[in-house]
């Protein structure tokens, strides 16, 4: 059996970048929400959202605090519905924005990216292929990407 997607339609703003609700247009002015038939909007959601810090995770904020400083009160990030469901959503490779540019931070990436996208491919029974590329190490700029019925979807992350 094929994989089934049924989900409000995500897209990228060619303008701003950013991810945002497709409108699809009805006539006379008015739209519809957009409906999305395959994994596009469940990878993008997945990669471009912040997933809840774990509570072992350093988060970038801590990497500069002083001894003994407390962490600032939302520094986990993520989604407060995750504390209550017990289930995760989104991408923890959020905590890499103070990293280094070298190998240990790409592949972290990577598996941060595969850990978001693994819940996916377990409901749907599919493979969706994870991966992490350095577009431009000098500077710290580095291609996330996640592949799943010839769908891909990517993600920029900037670390130092």
């Amino acid at each position: 059996m094929a994989a089934s997607f049924s989900s409000m339609r995500m897209g990228i703003n060619p303008m701003t970048g950013e991810v945002d609700l497709v409108i699809d247009p009805a006539g006379s002015g008015r739209g519809r929400i957009g409906i999305d038939r395959t994994a596009a909007t469940p990878l993008l959601l997945a990669i471009g959202t912040d997933r809840r810090a774990d509570p072992d995770d350093v988060t970038p904020d801590m990497l500069t605090a002083l001894p003994g400083q407390a962490a600032p009160l939302f520094d986990r990030r993520g989604w407060v519905g995750d504390v209550i469901l017990g289930v995760r959503r989104g991408s923890r490779a959020w905590l890499y924005s103070r990293g280094k540019a070298d190998e240990d931070t790409r592949s972290g990436i990577a598996g941060c990216l595969d850990e978001a996208t693994a819940a996916i491919a377990d409901y749907h029974g599919i493979t969706i292929d994870t991966g992490a590329v350095w577009l431009d190490q000098d500077n710290g700029v580095l291609l996330g990407s996640v592949s799943a019925l010839g769908i891909t979807a990517t993600t920029r992350v900037t670390v130092l």
